[in-house]
């Protein structure tokens, strides 16, 4: 089946920022680091990256998935590089922290926002750094200005369940369904602190009835803190639906031949787009450079994209056991500036942590 994909009318990269890690921590005041930031044409000395010391990458990723592509990273380059995991909610703390004292742990920040990468755009906290392969990009998946953030992949957030568990006949085929009485206390989704589940709420509540959050409410549904442990609990037997799953899960599910069904209700998947910049304080310029130069690339988007199971936003970059985009309908924000707004997230959290009991 082929659908649409709705997409933004204008791409506003002021999103949902302030939501996370800033207003909801009560970091009011911005804290500019004071290293100064670099040309933005300036190309990275390979040479002295190689000096700088280990690359730290921060980000919110399969933690495994990101080992294994920096491990092709240094293969490459020859530049060591280590990885730290924090969802956004937790990432932004430790990142004002470091960047008040002008210096940062943090070289490169994968995020699953980019309103929080942003932010950080707008307080100087990113370095401008115009990469040759950000021109492989559509405006839309870039910073504006370009340079401070480029959109690696968009994480869709389909429904999924084992068939051995759970029959073709009476799975969930839209986001109605989730309510069916049969699904009480067996449907999986992230918590609050996941910019995807917000992205998964906020794309859904002009589509389903108002009343629809009452109602899953009432069916107990169960909080995780990955879509990871949302399929190994599938696969146990021990939850019966994926609520919303990242998309790369089924594939690489079906790489191990493993009996997983995703289901894309007609409603539309919320998807998430996942950006890449990074910290003016860096203390490793050239190294975190070439590693925007790589992983831009068409050879490092064809290594993520092959590691993980998601679709490249290069148009050069095609995996054969990899779903286009364009073969799902996916919902992606248009009011951009409502989707940043601080009420809104301060109204998902609190409805969200009551639908699961947090």
């Amino acid at each position: 089946m082929r659908f649409s994909v709705r997409r933004p009318t204008a791409f506003d990269p002021g999103r949902r920022g302030l939501l996370v890690g800033l207003a909801a921590t009560g970091l009011a005041a911005p804290f500019i680091a004071s290293r100064p930031a670099s040309a933005a044409d300036a190309p990275p000395d390979l040479a002295q990256a190689r000096k700088e010391g280990t690359l730290v990458v921060m980000h919110s990723d399969q933690e495994n998935d990101v080992v294994t592509f920096l491990r092709a990273f240094t293969e490459k380059t020859g530049i060591q590089a280590l990885q730290q995991r924090a969802l956004p909610g937790s990432a932004m703390p430790k990142l004002q922290a470091e960047l008040r004292t002008g210096a940062s742990e943090i070289d490169a920040y994968m995020c699953s926002d980019p309103g929080l990468m942003d932010v950080l755009r707008q307080r100087k906290q990113l370095l401008a750094y115009i990469s040759p392969e950000m021109d492989a990009y559509a405006p839309n998946l870039r910073s504006d200005p370009v340079g401070y953030w480029t959109t690696y992949f968009i994480n869709i957030g389909p429904m999924m369940y084992d068939p051995r568990y759970v029959d073709a006949a009476t799975a969930p085929k839209t986001w109605t369904d989730l309510l069916d009485p049969r699904w009480s206390q067996q449907v999986g989704f992230q918590n609050s602190s996941a910019g995807t589940q917000y992205t998964w709420w906020y794309l859904l509540k002009d589509i389903m009835p108002k009343d629809y959050w009452t109602k899953l409410a009432r069916q107990k549904p169960r909080a995780y803190a990955s879509s990871t442990q949302i399929l190994s609990d599938i696969q146990s037997g021990n939850l019966k639906i994926g609520g919303k799953v990242s998309n790369y899960q089924y594939v690489k599910a079906k790489r191990l031949n493993q009996a997983i069904e995703v289901v894309y209700p007609p409603e539309g998947a919320p998807a998430q787009t996942q950006v890449v910049g990074i910290l003016v304080a860096t203390q490793r310029p050239n190294a975190a450079k070439v590693f925007i130069d790589y992983f831009l690339s068409q050879e490092g988007q064809t290594a993520w994209n092959r590691i993980q199971g998601s679709s490249s936003t290069r148009n050069d970059v095609t995996l054969p056991d990899v779903p286009k985009l364009e073969d799902v309908k996916i919902l992606l924000p248009t009011d951009f500036k409502d989707y940043a707004s601080p009420a809104r997230h301060a109204e998902f959290v609190k409805l969200w942590n009551s639908i699961t009991g947090m």
